[in-house]
Parts: C-alpha cells; structure tokens; sequence
C-alpha cells in the first residue's frame, strides 16, 4: 500500500525554482523545481516565483500564475530532507 500525501505546515521559497517544504512533523524538504519549467504557466521570474501559497487542503502550492505542485512531487523531487531537532 502507499503513504498519503504529507501535509504542508509552511513554505519558503529562498531562490527562483527552489522551494522548502515543512511538514507538521518538523521534516525539512529542500526541492529544485526546474524540471518542471517547460510546464506553461511556470513562474518566469523571481517576483512571480515568491507569489505562492499553501491550497485550502495543505496538499498543494499554488502560484499567482495558476501553476501548481502537489506536496507529494515536491517531496519526489527532494535533494535535502532536514529531520526535526532531536528534544534533550
């Protein structure tokens, strides 16, 4: 069986085509989007990259130029997890 979709607590986005995600659990997902690019309505600069948003359901982000990624291709396309601080 698979996994469900992880939710999105917050995003940051630190340069044009990358993205962070953090899920609810502390894990960090750092993701380079630019294979994706070539998709039409593909934020064409940093200004339009840093308009996005979290989708009423948690599972999706959402651009102002109606482009949209599903948390679990942001978790596929992954060169970093970041796991939550250990407590003391």
């Amino acid at each position: 069986m698979g996994n469900t979709a992880p939710i999105i607590a917050k995003i940051f986005v630190p340069a044009y085509k990358k993205i962070i995600l953090e899920t609810p659990d502390g894990y960090r997902y750092h993701s380079d989007l630019s294979s994706l690019s070539a998709v039409y309505c593909f934020p064409k600069n940093e200004d339009e990259w840093k308009k996005c948003s979290i989708d009423s359901y948690g599972l999706g982000i959402i651009w102002s130029s109606r482009f949209e990624v599903h948390s679990d291709q942001v978790v596929g396309l992954a060169n970093k997890i970041e796991k939550p601080a250990q407590a003391v």
